[in-house]
């Protein structure tokens, strides 16, 4: 039988080959975690705004100036329309139940929704923060809210 010994260059070939591998799994490993959790902690990062937009625009006591505030743009937009008046006095025509106190929220990229104990809101991101792009909403089982409010 004609064996040849093994040399030292292969061993160490070998395992440089075995380190390099380890790295790029390592590098890939690491900059998978770390796109996961830049968009997943961003979300975490809204959830308090959102949800403080939300209990303000929902609040039983809150007033329609301070609503329209709240609204995005294109919403307040459809309301004017819709009411044939200016913000304020056409939200008072829409029938919003108090929304009571924050059950869950969730927020994907620019949007967002706060299910409450008496409403569900869905809020997107503007240039000017969160805003309230529907409100008044119910669920309609496997279909889409059914809102007072939106654009």
């Amino acid at each position: 039988m004609n064996r040849r010994p093994c040399h030292p260059t292969g061993v160490h070939r070998l395992a440089s080959i075995r380190k390099v591998l380890t790295r790029t799994v390592l590098i890939r490993t690491v900059l998978i975690g770390v796109a996961l959790s830049s968009a997943t902690g961003c979300a975490g990062l809204h959830q308090p705004e959102v949800e403080q937009v939300a209990s303000t625009f929902a609040a039983a006591d809150a007033d329609p100036a301070t609503r329209c505030g709240l609204l995005a743009p294109a919403t307040a937009a459809a309301l004017e329309h819709d009411e044939s008046a200016a913000c304020p006095q056409a939200i008072e025509q829409v029938e919003l139940v108090a929304g009571g106190a924050v059950q869950s929220s969730e927020v994907w990229g620019d949007n967002a929704v706060v299910r409450m104990t008496g409403d569900t809101l869905f809020l997107t991101l503007t240039g000017q923060g969160w805003k309230v792009g529907a409100a008044g909403c119910t669920a309609q089982g496997e279909g889409p809210y059914l809102c007072q409010l939106e654009a």
